[in-house]
C-alpha cells in the first residue's frame, strides 16, 4: 500500500453525529409539511415519514433514503411510499428536500446540542501535521456545509470541499476524488475515504482510493459498514490509533 497523502471525509454522520443534529431538523420540518399537505397531527404517517427518511424514535434507521446510494431507488421508495398513504408523489418529494435540507436556525440550533463525533481540533491538527492533503465532499449544500464547520470550529483546516451546489456528480461517483487527486497532484491510492455509509465506501471503490475507514456515528450499519470498509470505528477518536493514517513514525 502506498503511504496515504490525503484524506477526505464525508460531513452527517462523519463529522458531526447524524441522528442528533438531524433529527431535530426532520422533525421539525416533517411537522411543518404534515400542516401543508392537510395531514397534521397524523402520528402515524409522521412517524412512517422520519422512517423512510432514516429516523426512529431510538435512532437512525440504516435502510433510510438518507443512507442510500441508488437515486431511482430511492425515487421508486418514495413512489410506492406516496401511493401508500395517498400522497401526492410531487409534494412528498418536495417535503423530504425540505426535510432534508432544513432550517438555518434550526440547523444551527441542532449543531449547538450535538454529541461528538471526536476530539476534531486534535484530529485535523496531527493530520496537518503530517502534511495530509484534507478534503471535505457532502450532498448538503454550501451554506450549510460552511456553517456546520463554522460551528465545529475546524473549516480552516479544509483544502477542498465539494458541496450539493458544485453541481459535480454526487456520490458514489468518484468525480470529486479524481478532482481532488488532481488538485494536489495525488495518486488516488494515496488517499483515505473516511466516512459513515455504504454509499461513501462504494465512492470510495469507484475512485480506487487506497484506503478507507468507517465510523458509526452515521448510519451504524455494522454489518454492512464491516463488509465494505477496510476499518470501523465508534467515532472519529478511533482514527488515532489507525496504523494506515497514523503510522508510527521513525
Amino acid at each position: 500500500m502506498k503511504k496515504l497523502r490525503g484524506i477526505i471525509f464525508d460531513k452527517d454522520g462523519t463529522l458531526i453525529d447524524y441522528y442528533s443534529v438531524w433529527g431535530p431538523v426532520f422533525r421539525h420540518n416533517i411537522t411543518s409539511v404534515l400542516q401543508q399537505l392537510g395531514r397534521s397531527g397524523d402520528a402515524e404517517l409522521e412517524q412512517e415519514m422520519l422512517k423512510l427518511l432514516g429516523i426512529t424514535d431510538s435512532g437512525v434507521y440504516p435502510k433510510g433514503l438518507v443512507f442510500g446510494a441508488n437515486s431511482s431507488l430511492m425515487l421508486i421508495r418514495m413512489w410506492i411510499f406516496a401511493r401508500k398513504w395517498k400522497l401526492s408523489f410531487r409534494n412528498l418529494l418536495q417535503a423530504f428536500r425540505q426535510a432534508f435540507y432544513g432550517s438555518r436556525d434550526m440547523l444551527a440550533q441542532s449543531l449547538t446540542q450535538a454529541n461528538s463525533t471526536g476530539d476534531l481540533h486534535r484530529l485535523f491538527r496531527e493530520l496537518k501535521e503530517r502534511d495530509y492533503k484534507i478534503g471535505l465532499v457532502t450532498g448538503d449544500t454550501a451554506e450549510s456545509t460552511k456553517l456546520c464547520l463554522e460551528q465545529l470550529g475546524i473549516i480552516e483546516y479544509f483544502d477542498f470541499i465539494s458541496t450539493h451546489d458544485d453541481q459535480f456528480k454526487n456520490k458514489p461517483d468518484p468525480q470529486t476524488l479524481l478532482l481532488f487527486c488532481r488538485q494536489f497532484l495525488i495518486n488516488p491510492r494515496e488517499v483515505a475515504v473516511v466516512g459513515d455509509s455504504a454509499v461513501d465506501f462504494l465512492y470510495a471503490k469507484k475512485g480506487m482510493a487506497g484506503y478507507s475507514a468507517a465510523v458509526l456515528t452515521g448510519s451504524n450499519d455494522v454489518k454492512k459498514l464491516s463488509r465494505m470498509a477496510k476499518a470501523v470505528y465508534p467515532d472519529l477518536n478511533g482514527l488515532f490509533d489507525d496504523p494506515v493514517i497514523f503510522p508510527k513514525q521513525q
